[in-house]
């Protein structure tokens, strides 16, 4: 009788094991894409609707260390001006930082958006990918939602400058994927943000 048992539970999780396929309209093992209905929102996973592959954007440098992502760069007295837009653009002129629970862009985050905006319309074939990230606090699902409007807020931006929205996709890690760890003040700030990738 437990052998029947344990031959059961088996073939129940094998028949339940995912697979990673890249046909267009799946996501992959690693990842649950949910969308907002906004073309190239995804949540959790780099779907590409456009290529009909998974993982097509890979953001972040190799080794996981992103130095866009990791960085005081709202402190510096130097962030948001003398910014040069494109993939060569300094970490710094790559975040755009949000005050708690919000998605509204200063003016400082305003003029990084607008260099970047300025490259993407001389390089019509450059794509970029917004990543929406949050602070440790609050649900993950009210997270990732904040995470996608903070990445939404900024990809209205690039439209209201005259980027087509075809350059542009976006991804929420929520507080998934923070810039600091910890669960100070300081630690809540550099969290919240969206990076530019090329």
């Amino acid at each position: 009788m437990k052998y029947l048992a344990l031959l059961a539970l088996t073939f129940t999780l094998v028949a339940c094991q995912s697979t990673n396929s890249n046909e267009p309209g799946t996501t992959g093992d690693a990842e649950t894409a949910t969308s907002s209905g906004i073309n190239g929102v995804y949540a959790g996973g780099s779907y590409d609707p456009a290529t009909g592959l998974n993982g097509s954007y890979q953001p972040g440098a190799a080794g996981g260390y992103n130095a866009a992502s990791n960085g005081d760069h709202y402190s510096n007295p130097n962030y948001g001006k003398n910014v040069v837009g494109g993939p060569n653009a300094q970490a710094k002129d790559r975040v755009i930082y949000f005050s708690y629970d919000s998605s509204a862009i200063d003016s400082r985050a305003e003029a990084i958006v607008q260099q970047h905006a300025a490259y993407l319309k001389k390089n019509p074939n450059t794509r970029i990918l917004l990543e929406g990230h949050t602070d440790s606090r609050g649900s993950r699902e009210y997270n990732i939602a904040l995470g996608e409007r903070r990445a939404i807020s900024v990809l209205k931006l690039f439209q209201a400058l005259g980027v087509p929205v075809s350059q542009i996709r976006i991804i929420s890690y929520g507080e998934e994927n923070p810039a600091v760890s910890g669960f100070s003040e300081d630690a809540y700030r550099r969290n919240r943000r969206a990076v530019i990738q090329y």
